[in-house]
């Protein structure tokens, strides 16, 4: 029942999710005064590592492109609402707790009904 969560799409779908939410929280932590390009060092290995995880991901045997967007969906949905919600401390307005709820639903759908 829970196989699921151990399988390769979930790992890789994290494995993507983590250094997208880790650079959105670094973008909105960037100080105004500093210019992008000093972020080099940090945006082009989270972007490298964001693209092998999203190239592992679609490369999973029998699953097709939809089910990996539905994993990386929920993956990155879920980490962007906890990130703002307990590290950032802002308000979450209620359609994206209906987005995350959805997308919850479709994973959950997804792993039981789907397969």
């Amino acid at each position: 029942m829970i196989s699921w969560l151990l399988s390769p799409s979930v790992f890789w779908g994290l494995f993507a999710a983590v250094p997208a939410v880790a650079a959105e929280f670094a973008y909105k932590k960037w100080p105004v005064d500093w210019p992008w390009w000093y972020g080099l060092p940090l945006w082009v290995p989270l972007q490298l590592s964001i693209g092998y995880g999203i190239f592992r991901l679609v490369q999973v045997p029998n699953t097709t492109l939809l089910e990996q967007f539905t994993v990386w969906a929920f993956a990155t949905i879920s980490m962007r609402v906890v990130v703002s919600v307990v590290i950032l401390g802002e308000n979450v307005q209620g359609g994206t707790w209906a987005a995350l709820g959805l997308i919850t639903f479709a994973r959950v759908i997804q792993a039981f009904w789907g397969r």
